[in-house]
């Protein structure tokens, strides 16, 4: 249980997000611009910002902590890889998205495509996206913040056993997220959500988000320290590890592949897919979904670049190491032979490595710094769901029903629907938590579902001959075989069926962008004229535009290449590895410099 310093620190944040949601309703409620998109005013640290915020989620640091202990080190490739694909939307797409002007990356389908398939197109994307994958994301986030507050808050004491018994006997059994104890916690927050998202609009989350970013990030940071020092210091940890795990404890902390049969680290093959495969399939492998959404607020092209580059900044060489370094405390505190060993705590770990991290914030954290780094969890909770149910509502109310329902609604209408799809996304996504066991197990069956949209959405932007039909297909491929992979072979690596569902889809979108019409010359010439694309357009493009593809291209590489330099270097330090650690570092810097030099220089090429 808390301290009463903690309950002051819950109940500030809890105050806060509330203030924010008041003092921003009549700005949020001018427009429907205003509401989803911030009037586009934004500077590029509070976009950039607020990308880190959202991807910061309450399951982050549990599936980390669930990822150490299954592979090691080595198994946070599953989200390391991504970084690739990030920095493609930074080099090739963050300015175009601000330049295209369209309150929805779902609305740029019928800026790109034309004729029913991109009406067909964009109505599907609305309702998969807000619907069905918002749900999705939403229910794991949920489940995650059931296992943190766990631990910590017991209703039955706090309301008294008559009322929590009472309350018991008239909650629908439907309605239960881990137990009733935990399923109240993690509505009462989504309340808080609710409210100061529906309320203040997009900026309203964006300016919690910044708020969110500087908890989450100082949280971490406090808790991994007081965790290493729990178990001795650096050294105190390694070798402790080496103790525990004879033998094993160099591939539980590399940061590489293992070859071989060795029993912990990533395999090989796995590590292939994440860096060949996964970065490219993502649903938001060009920005698309909240990223764009974010992209769109931007004051101007130039800081939705500089936005997105800050965002990979933050999200990988910022965040990686006090996750990493507190999910390798878990492996000590909770041995994975016998998680009990030191800590009768640990009988739960046991079954459910995932809440090794809250387990042992209860343990190592003193008073006040418990109640900073629940609050900092929380925020985390509350930055990812306001972004989700404001970016899917943005979808009901901009694709669905002003598209299709009612075209010629006034700006007070559409506000009002932005207001009640909020809370119609929460209710859906409530509703699907309930149903969700593992959070790692539904990120990689999310990843499989989601992995027809990566390709197609890529090519879009650089290929002339791609159409509204080569993303329906890709689309409704992979939600195919996802469904019926998983469900034929539960027992297979999902990793494995996410490479065969992306390469289905991949091989059924481009057969179906050969037999389809492509899209008229009089779309393209307004879509090229408007966003200037580069990459392979045929008679709207050149040599100079292949050009511009070509050079940003070794733009991306090198980015791609100072971003794991800096993320690695900072790692072998951390593993008292100090001059590995510092060719890595000095790399990280040249490469970045000249990164630099050639991006100043890019937007001369003729």
């Amino acid at each position: 249980m808390f301290f009463p310093i903690d309950w002051y620190l819950i109940l500030a944040y809890i105050i806060f997000a509330f203030s924010v949601g008041l003092l921003l309703s009549s700005k949020a409620g001018e427009s429907l611009s205003s509401y989803f998109v911030a009037d586009r005013k934004l500077p590029w640290w509070w976009l950039g910002t607020s990308m880190v915020a959202t991807t910061f989620a309450a399951d982050t640091p549990l599936v980390i902590t669930g990822m150490v202990a299954l592979d090691g080190v080595g198994g946070n490739w599953l989200w390391w890889s991504w970084a690739i694909g990030y920095l493609i939307i930074t080099v090739f797409f963050a300015a175009s998205w601000r330049k295209a002007e369209v309150l929805t990356d779902v609305e740029f389908v019928e800026l790109r495509y034309s004729g029913t398939g991109a009406a067909i197109l964009r109505a599907a994307k609305a309702f998969f996206l807000s619907i069905l994958f918002n749900s999705i994301i939403l229910g794991w986030v949920f489940k995650a913040m059931s296992k943190i507050t766990a631990p910590f808050l017991d209703w039955n004491v706090l309301l008294g056993s008559e009322v929590f018994s009472s309350i018991s006997d008239v909650w629908p059994d439907f309605l239960i997220l881990g137990d009733l104890n935990t399923t109240l916690t993690v509505l009462i927050l989504f309340s808080v959500v609710v409210f100061y998202s529906s309320m203040g609009g997009i900026q309203g989350v964006i300016l919690t988000d910044l708020f969110q970013f500087a908890l989450g990030i100082g949280g971490a940071i406090v808790f991994a320290i007081f965790a290493v020092q729990y178990v001795g210091g650096l050294e105190g940890l390694y070798s402790k590890l080496e103790t525990l795990y004879p033998g094993k404890s160099e591939s539980i902390i590399s940061f590489w592949p293992r070859i071989g049969e060795e029993e912990h680290g990533l395999p090989l093959q796995v590590f292939l897919i994440f860096v060949g495969v996964q970065w490219w399939i993502q649903y938001h492998s060009d920005g698309s979904g909240y990223l764009a959404q974010r992209l769109h607020t931007a004051k101007t092209p130039k800081d939705a670049e500089l936005g997105s580059l800050w965002f990979n900044i933050a999200n990988f060489i910022l965040r990686t190491w006090p996750w990493v370094l507190t999910g390798l405390v878990c492996l000590v505190v909770f041995p994975l032979h016998d998680a009990d060993l030191f800590q009768p705590a640990g009988a739960v770990v046991q079954s459910d490595r995932e809440i090794a991290y809250p387990v042992l914030m209860k343990i190592v954290l003193p008073a006040g710094c418990l109640g900073l780094v629940f609050v900092s969890l929380m925020a985390a909770f509350m930055s990812t769901a306001d972004t989700h149910i404001n970016w899917g509502a943005s979808y009901l109310v901009n694709d669905l029903y002003l598209r299709f329902l009612k075209p010629n609604a006034k700006n007070n209408e559409t506000v009002i629907a932005g207001r009640v799809a909020v809370v119609l996304m929460a209710g859906i996504a409530i509703l699907v938590a309930t149903q969700m066991n593992s959070i790692a197990s539904a990120w990689k069956f999310f990843l499989a579902m989601a992995s027809g949209l990566g390709l197609p959405q890529i090519l879009r932007w650089i290929w002339w001959r791609v159409n509204a039909w080569t993303e329906l297909s890709g689309m409704g491929t992979a939600l195919v075989l996802s469904l019926i992979l998983y469900k034929v072979y539960p027992n297979v690596n999902a990793d494995y069926l996410l490479f065969f569902t992306a390469l289905g889809s991949v091989i059924v979108s481009i057969l179906v962008t050969f037999l389809t019409a492509p899209v008229p010359d009089q779309v393209l010439d307004i879509f090229v004229a408007k966003l200037q694309p580069f990459g392979f357009w045929g008679k709207w493009g050149g040599v100079s535009v292949r050009k511009k593809f070509y050079y940003r291209i070794r733009i991306w590489l090198l980015a791609i290449f100072s971003l794991y330099a800096w993320l690695f270097g900072i790692g072998y330090l951390l593993q008292l590895k100090y001059a590995l650690g510092g060719i890595f570092l000095l790399s990280g810097v040249i490469s970045g410099l000249i990164v630099l030099k050639l991006w100043e220089k890019k937007d001369l090429l003729r």
